[in-house]
């Protein structure tokens, strides 16, 4: 489970919290997505699929400015068919739109680090290591596009393939030491939530409050005013509150 307001993500078994990690989120505008999903695998040495957002915006005026910039980021710029093509061929202006990825090659300097964690989704998100680990020592981490970076990720990874004894945190950093890209596939899927809470009580009774960062608690007591304002104007009982609009 990420809380997106604590920046922080836990691993649950059997009601208990056994795992407990820093986490970087989106910026506020690029908001991490609430949703749940099932962690399918676990990615070594991943290679990065620069999302086509970024890639014509961001890495398009990079290249405007420093037509090395793809090289010296390890990247390369891929066809709709995933053939490498020459980025000095790519009209990185704007003036036109042409079907291509750009993807960055696995490695140290590889935006999501050395292991990144599956989770299927519609906001395309998931969540991975980073070669900046020096930002989760910041108390405020909302910095990223929307996925979720994860501090100490090798140790969440050995969690979630704890049922495969080939994968020891051993081997994991073995195989992360090899520099090949890898996916191991999750024996058993494992259920993942990114919520949203400012405000929840601990077991022990202890009342946590965090700052509402996408100004969502806000909407949602506009909502509700709304929703209250409504039913006293039409009437007490929210049957006879319809009643009232029907008529």
């Amino acid at each position: 489970m990420v809380n997106i307001p604590a920046a922080f993500a836990e691993a649950v078994e059997n009601d208990v919290v056994v795992r407990r990690y820093r986490v970087i989120v989106g910026k506020t505008e690029k908001p991490s997505p609430t949703l749940t999903a099932q962690i399918t695998s676990v990615v070594l040495n991943p290679t990065w699929t620069v999302p086509s957002s970024i890639a014509k915006t961001e890495i398009s005026a990079h290249m405007c400015k420093d037509p090395t910039y793809l090289s010296r980021m390890h990247m390369e710029v891929l066809d709709a068919h995933d053939n490498p093509i020459d980025p000095h061929s790519v009209d990185w202006s704007g003036t036109h739109t042409p079907n291509f990825t750009v993807r960055q090659h696995n490695g140290t300097f590889n935006a999501l680090g050395a292991v990144k964690i599956d989770m299927p989704n519609a906001y395309s998100v998931y969540m991975h290591d980073t070669n900046q680990r020096n930002l989760f020592s910041d108390d405020y981490r909302f910095d990223s596009h929307g996925c979720s970076r994860v501090d100490n990720v090798r140790d969440l990874a050995a969690w979630l393939l704890k049922d495969q004894p080939k994968w020891s945190r051993a081997a994991i950093d073995a195989e992360i030491a090899s520099g090949q890209h890898l996916e191991v596939a999750m024996a058993k899927k494992v259920p993942v939530a990114w919520i949203y809470l400012t405000a929840w009580m601990t077991k022990d009774q202890t009342v946590q409050f965090r700052n509402d960062v996408y100004n969502q608690d806000e909407q949602l007591l506009e909502a509700t005013a709304e929703e209250t304002a409504f039913f006293s104007n039409a009437g007490s009982h929210p049957l006879t509150a319809h009643m009232h609009v029907t008529q």
